[in-house]
């Protein structure tokens, strides 16, 4: 366990909520002026008698360290094997014990999530409650007393008195895929573990932690406690994936996370981060980092206008993109991706994984991500193909990069679970928080641009590119050849964009040209006040 005290650092507390369905739904209501941020930040990968995990100290680590530079002077570590349920309650305890009561305290959880059948019957809607595991957890006694339930959680809130306190949780505890994974893809695996019945559990027979017993309320109130803000790493139903991220594995919520506290969750530059703020910069983040693979659970109530978190003060919006790594189903095939490296320079490294960030199966002539996913199906017979392939993607990860530094566009996929079969209709929604102006292009499977908005044919005087606030612009489109990964982009400007919308007109129907990319992005950055991405995942039917 670690510990970092220094002197207190007043900021702004939140008048406003995210409310996380993961254990309850909460609401925050404090005063504007707070005291010092206090954080228990735990990650635990090195489980003893469950599958282990790859990225979640990596997160913790991560969250510890960007919070630190944030001006948190209170900070306490639980990795891996110190992560055992006394040592979390007593140093929740110890936390309070520190605090005053206009602090604010962090708790921050990267590892498994399970369920298991509800104490009492009829208190959970779906007869389940929700477990994190520790490090030490086993489905056997004593082992399986080392996890945390909701109830305990709900406790230690409690225990916080009127403190603030922020929680994020990247863990899971049920659901599947919103699409599957393709086996030729290593997949690193994820945080939920499946529960039998305990036939011993002695968290029923062991006497409760001092923490837990000094804090105990009314079950029925656990929905009406006003100091509480929950960030949960996905929505019901969904399972959370470990990814590889900045060339190491990562949980995509606090890795979000982490990024907004160093200051891109600062969407109107003021020096504080509102809640309003963080989910928007969440929401998008999240769902861009996965490829729309998880979605966090995220809703607001009360004020937005004080700031709930502070940031990093350093200049973070100048880091380099980062490297895209490349690997093929055969040597044969590595001369072809060297060359490919040499001709991006600086942004692709060929490696021998199975986890890189794109795969060329030379024999299906197919390309795939990370995630599993077949980015396109059967036309990459050869290094030409690829290449359009690879340039698209180097592309879209510096579109990522630039929208992570922009106004988040939300986007929706209807449907939006699986691939979309051939010639099923999909609609696509994109929706900014300003009214302005717009331009939509896709970049499509084969790489390929296409200018969808403004259409000359079907709207010749352009009308088409004025946006309005919280409006969805919608495209109804049909899943057709290439298939795999299209991807569309919203590019919005609070003035008229005419040159970039010119320079889309003259590509549009042809592949993206590498000579040409870094010029198309400096326009794109020139004239965006906003950017937003939706990836589209089709296959031929049948």
């Amino acid at each position: 366990m670690n510990r970092l005290s220094k002197h207190s650092n007043t900021v702004r507390a939140a008048q406003s909520c995210i409310l996380g369905a993961v254990l309850c739904l909460f609401s925050l209501s404090v005063s504007a002026v707070a005291g010092e941020w206090r954080a228990l930040v735990i990650g635990i990968d090195a489980y003893q008698h469950v599958s282990p995990l790859n990225g979640a100290v990596n997160d913790a680590r991560d969250i510890a360290s960007t919070l630190e530079a944030a001006g948190v002077q209170d900070l306490t570590t639980l990795y891996d094997g110190e992560a055992s349920r006394e040592g979390v309650l007593n140093a929740w305890q110890d936390l309070i014990a520190r605090s005053e009561s206009d602090d604010v305290l962090v708790l921050s959880y990267a590892g498994h999530g399970a369920q298991e059948r509800e104490w009492v019957e009829g208190s959970e809607e779906d007869g389940f409650d929700e477990v994190f595991l520790l490090a030490g957890f086993d489905v056997s006694a004593p082992g399986n007393g080392e996890r945390l339930r909701d109830d305990d959680i709900a406790a230690m809130l409690r225990a916080a008195g009127e403190r603030s306190v922020l929680i994020l949780a990247d863990s899971c505890h049920s659901g599947t895929m919103t699409r599957s994974v393709d086996p030729r893809i290593k997949r690193l695996g994820t945080r939920l573990v499946g529960l039998p019945p305990f036939e011993n559990d002695v968290l029923r027979t062991r006497a409760p932690h001092s923490v837990l017993v000094s804090s105990k309320g009314k079950e029925e109130d656990l929905q009406q406690l006003p100091n509480v803000v929950y960030v949960g790493a996905t929505v019901d139903g969904q399972v959370i994936p470990e990814l590889i991220i900045a060339g190491e594995p990562r949980g995509a919520l606090s890795w979000s996370f982490a990024r907004g506290v160093e200051g891109r969750a600062d969407l109107d530059r003021d020096g504080g981060i509102s809640m309003a703020e963080l989910s928007r910069f969440l929401k998008e983040t999240v769902r861009v980092a996965t490829e729309g693979r998880q979605t966090p659970s995220l809703s607001i109530g009360g004020e937005t206008r004080s700031a709930v978190l502070p940031r990093v003060n350093d200049d973070i919006f100048n880091s380099d993109t980062g490297k895209l790594t490349l690997s093929a189903s055969t040597d044969a095939a590595v001369p072809v991706l060297n060359k490919l490296s040499q001709r991006h320079k600086g942004r692709l490294s060929v490696t021998g994984t199975g986890s890189s960030d794109l795969y060329w199966d030379v024999e299906a002539g197919d390309v795939l991500t990370k995630f599993g996913d077949v980015v396109l199906r059967r036309e990459a017979r050869d290094a030409d193909r690829l290449s359009d392939v690879v340039t698209k993607w180097v592309f879209l990860s510096d579109l990522y990069e630039l929208s992570r530094d922009l106004q988040p566009i939300e986007g929706t996929l209807r449907p939006a679970v699986g691939h979309i079969p051939e010639g099923s209709p999909l609609r696509v929604g994109l929706t900014s928080e300003q009214d302005g102006y717009m331009s939509v292009f896709a970049l499509e499977a084969d790489g390929t641009l296409r200018l969808l908005a403004p259409d000359k044919k079907a709207d010749p005087l352009g009308k088409d590119t004025t946006l309005v606030a919280n409006k969805s612009y919608t495209l109804n489109l049909r899943a057709a050849l290439p298939f795999g990964a299209d991807h569309i982009v919203m590019v919005q400007s609070s003035e008229p964009m005419p040159k970039l919308v010119g320079v889309l007109a003259a590509l549009d129907g042809q592949p993206l040209d590498e000579n040409l990319t870094k010029s198309l992005l400096k326009l794109i950055r020139n004239s965006a006040d906003g950017v937003g991405i939706t990836g589209v995942y089709t296959e031929p039917a049948g």
